[in-house]
């Protein structure tokens, strides 16, 4: 089908509230903020970590300038300035614990220049060791600060207020401190004066534009006196002019009674001011509740502050704001252990009375309040990853929508907050006007459109008189004087791009200038392909149930800020009505049916639009079955899924295979199979798995693949038998094991015989394998013998007589002897041993027995064992009657010769083995009964020694 996109230029703008100069915020422990993004993002990548004092700028377009803590500055690369590092020597003289350590102020008239403003911590250990470097202790640590250090938590020094010039032309654009104009001291105290001259400021500070709009107060206070610096065009005035107003804060109360904040007015009309108590003891470790919160008016032609009014008393105070219309004012303020959000309204006749607590507040520090781009107020928790939010800071009471709760408005932060947030100059929330959007009373500053979209920038109103210049990119834009501007995408931009427009309003009534800007970014519109996806029918019916989400990723090119819907109707996906709601289990209704996507990118909200086409399949692919032969008994075994992938290649070789465990998995693409050569069944025996056959993406069919494992072969077990020398040549019979009934099934052959038979005769030692082969299925098993030769034990008997009792036979089996042979003496079927070897015997006739335990029979001798009588009664009367050696009769012992001797020596008698003894006589006449001593000389050259008793 042709290719075709649908492409709807729709003004759907995604808007970042912001200030301008107020929308980076750094503070607390690396924590951070951008309010160009709506809701504001969290940042992490801030270098500053401050518990109290810190400031930070940006340009009225909203990028980040530089950031400090009052003693080190980082541009906006978060690189330590060089004229500007505390820790190498070179820093501001602010502290990071002072209330507001350090205050960024744009030059009224010189965009490339800001002045960095530090007021220090008065503290009360430096003021004892003035002039000298502090602290003034006698262990060199400061009494609030456990294990401190110089400079490390202090420099020693209470430096007062001071100022130093930032130039952002210098370092490649990345800005410096210009070396001559750094830590320029303004006094704020009476120079005379011993004591004051010990402590110098308080460690509050803020700004305002001035009445003429070309010019800005600086406003400090010190015991009882205000101290407001003009800048101008020529730079710093550093003369104040001061006021002097109560309440007055001993000198001997600071350093505690310096803390808290101070804020003019975003219209530059009112002055609030927090003293945290009056009275303070330093020796004491707590304060004392007599702090206060205190309205004054300020005038911004004079820099004057009149006419007290005290808000709240006998309390300790700290934060302060107002809000952006200078309707409502702010403070957190501790009673006892609690913790209290106070309101004021300024439009009220009795401001003091109109006191309100705001509720749900936690904790019992009070902390920093700041007023946001956005026209919400902030608040820190202290050790906590998140802002707490005043919603509504105009309403009234509890109407103002506190919360500490991320769903509830307050801000997740990437680090953790303390006590202070960055104060900017108040009249950055008043001199806004939206150019963008009127529908809402927050400042827009951005503006995003789709390529080759229009739109027409204007103030909300057509101020009589008003004079209205045009800027682009800071380029004044000739002829342009309406409060309206159309914007358009310029040819051959590459996109995204951005650019920069302002409006300039002069009222021409004596009123400072109003200024507008949008920072405009033409993006492009995201790609939104026509698809075709095909899915298999399976039931016939021309009907598929469709996964769209998995299509998702080749529409977006995995493109996480891309989000698309699906409609049946381009109507719908042009209006976003009624959007197909299971995307995943979509169901056809025609066979093909066109459907259609809306690609929105949820960043940027350009919108494209495209066409899918579901296509429903019925090739009707027949099963295909894989028989894998048995190697074990459990019915399983390994499958090569590859010979499916053959067979349904062979009908295309487009196709593409891929496996699942179930149709509906192969249907809707999940779980696919990873082990394709090697997968193993895991039904035994017999299991179904299923093959989804693919083409161009497309599915075509969902294959039934049946895997199955042939019955195991029933062949005999592998064994050993012995064949007897003795049978030679009867043969014995070999047969596979095989049932009778099943061996007309299978074919056979033997090895190394190669007989093909089921059964082999054999009568020679050897191996021998029958392998059995299922004629239909070709699988096979085989079964082999293994023969060993055996025999009848050949053997010969040693014999050891002569001996009382520890006569021995050994029996010594010949070469010949092939078998496994057991011996026994006088028992044919009993008293088997593993010896040879029969010992302890006495002399006599044995029977000696060798059995092969292969089955190959008896071999049987006896043997005699020769020994010496004892004694003998040579009385006729048929016992013991002669002398002579046991056994005689049972062999020849003609070689052996045989003596007897007296007691003395004498030989009586000699005679050869076979004699039949020595009958007690000596030359015809009886011997006495005594002792008598024999010598046997063996036929094997052994000579035995004894001697005998002839008894009468």
């Amino acid at each position: 089908m042709p290719f075709r996109i649908f492409i709807v230029c729709l003004f759907l703008p995604i808007f970042a509230f912001a200030q301008g100069e107020a929308n980076y915020w750094y503070f607390g422990n690396n924590a951070g903020l951008n309010f160009n993004t709506s809701p504001p993002s969290s940042l992490s990548n801030g270098a500053l970590s401050t518990s109290e004092g810190c400031s930070t700028i940006s340009d009225e377009s909203g990028n980040l300038l530089f950031y400090t803590d009052g003693r080190t500055v980082w541009n906006r690369n978060h690189q330590i300035m060089s004229n500007a590092d505390y820790f190498s020597g070179s820093g501001l003289l602010g502290d990071p614990s002072s209330t507001s350590s350090g205050l960024i102020v744009p030059h009224p008239t010189n965009p490339d220049l800001y002045y960095v403003f530090t007021v220090d911590e008065p503290h009360h250990d430096n003021a004892a060791a003035y002039p000298n470097q502090g602290p003034g202790t006698p262990n060199g640590q400061y009494t609030d600060l456990p294990n401190s250090s110089v400079p490390q938590d202090d420099d020693g020094y209470n430096n007062g207020l001071n100022y130093s010039l930032v130039d952002m032309t210098l370092d490649g654009g990345l800005g410096n401190v210009v070396a001559t104009e750094k830590n320029v001291h303004l006094v704020t105290y009476n120079p005379n004066d011993s004591e004051e001259i010990k402590y110098q400021v308080s460690e509050k500070i803020t700004a305002v534009k001035g009445s003429d709009c070309n010019s800005i107060w600086v406003v400090t206070h010190f015991i009882d006196e205000f101290y407001a610096f003009k800048i101008d065009e020529n730079g710093v005035e550093e003369t104040p002019v001061i006021t002097q107003i109560g309440p007055e804060i001993p000198i001997d109360s600071y350093r505690r009674a310096a803390i808290g904040y101070m804020k003019i007015s975003p219209n530059g009309k009112k002055l609030i001011i927090a003293h945290n108590t009056i009275t303070y003891n330093q020796v004491g470790n707590s304060d004392a509740e007599d702090g206060g919160v205190f309205l004054y008016d300020f005038n911004d032609e004079t820099g004057q502050i009149s006419n007290q009014t005290i808000l709240v008393e006998n309390i300790n105070a700290y934060g302060v704001e107002f809000s952006m219309e200078t309707k409502k004012a702010y403070a957190t303020v501790t009673k006892g252990v609690n913790l209290r959000l106070y309101q004021w309204d300024l439009e009220a006749e009795d401001i003091a009375n109109s006191m309100v607590q705001i509720s749900g507040t936690t904790g019992g520090q009070a902390t920093a309040l700041q007023l946001a781009p956005n026209g919400k107020i902030y608040k820190t928790l202290i050790n906590q990853n998140k802002l707490a939010v005043i919603n509504n800071p105009e309403l009234d009471g509890n109407a103002v929508d506190y919360s500490e709760s991320l769903a509830g408005g307050a801000l997740p932060l990437s680090n953790v907050s303390l006590f202070g947030l960055p104060p900017f100059i108040q009249s950055f929330f008043a001199s806004r006007v939206n150019i963008i959007d009127d529908t809402t009373e927050e400042i827009v500053t951005e503006l995003n459109l789709c390529d080759g979209e229009n739109f027409t920038l204007q103030y909300s109103e057509n101020i009589p008189g008003a004079t209205y210049t045009w800027y682009k990119n800071e380029t004044e834009i000739i002829g342009e004087n309406n409060f309206t501007l159309n914007v358009s995408q310029e040819s051959n931009q590459t996109l995204p791009h951005t650019t920069t427009y302002k409006l300039v309003i002069d009222p021409n009534d004596g009123s400072c200038p109003l200024k507008g800007i949008a920072n405009v970014t033409f993006y492009p519109y995201p790609p939104a392909e026509n698809l075709e996806v095909v899915q298999c029918d399976l039931d016939g019916l021309d009907q598929a149930v469709f996964n769209l989400e998995t299509i998702k990723s080749e529409l977006t090119n995995n493109d996480s800020t891309l989000e698309v819907t699906y409609f049946e109707a381009m109507a719908y996906a042009e209006t976003n009505q009624n959007a197909i709601e299971d995307i995943q289990a979509y169901e056809n209704y025609e066979n093909p049916q066109q459907i259609f996507t809306r690609v929105k990118n949820t960043e940027t909200g350009c919108t494209s639009f495209g066409e899918i086409t579901l296509k429903v399949n019925n090739l009707a692919l027949d099963s295909i079955k894989l028989q894998q032969c048995p190697t074990n008994d459990n019915g399983l075994e390994e499958f090569n899924l590859n010979e499916a992938t053959n067979i349904l290649q062979e009908i295309d070789s487009t196709f593409q295979v891929n496996y699942y465990l179930t149709e509906e998995e192969a249907y809707f693409e999940e779980n696919s199979l990873s082990s394709i050569s090697n997968y193993q069944n895991t039904t035994a025996f017999s299991q179904s798995i299923y093959a989804r056959v693919s083409s161009d993406g497309g599915c075509e069919d969902i294959v039934e693949i049946q895997l199955e494992v042939e019955n195991t072969i029933a062949i005999g077990e592998d064994k050993q038998l012995y064949y007897c020398q003795e049978n030679f040549p009867q043969s014995i019979e070999l047969n596979s094991g095989i049932p009778t009934s099943e061996i007309n099934n299978y074919t056979f052959l033997w090895s190394p015989t190669n007989a093909t038979s089921e059964s082999i005769n054999i009568n020679t030692a050897g191996e021998y394998t029958v392998t059995a082969t299922h004629k239909t299925t070709g699988c096979y098993a085989s079964r082999t013998f293994t023969i060993i030769e055996s025999n009848q034990a050949d053997f010969s008997v040693n014999t050891r007589g002569f001996q009382e009792n520890n006569n021995e036979i050994e029996i010594l089996l010949s070469e010949n002897s092939l078998g496994d042979y057991e011996f026994s003496l006088d028992s044919e079927f009993t008293n088997y041993q593993d010896s040879p070897i029969f010992n302890n015997l006495s002399p006599g006739v044995y029977t000696v027995y060798v059995k092969d335990n292969n089955g190959c029979g008896i071999a049987a001798k006896e043997i005699v064992l020769l020994g010496a009588m004892q004694f003998f009664t040579p009385n006729e009367d048929g016992y013991n009657d002669r002398w002579g050696i046991i056994g005689r009769s049972k062999t020849n012992l003609r070689a052996t010769k045989i003596y007897i001797f007296d007691r003395y020596g004498k030989l009586l008698k000699n005679f050869d083995g076979n004699f039949q003894g020595w009958d007690g006589t000596y030359n015809g006449k009886n011997m006495p009964s005594n002792d008598y001593w024999y010598k046997i000389v063996l036929e094997n050259g052994r000579t035995v020694k004894g001697n005998f008793s002839l008894i009468r």
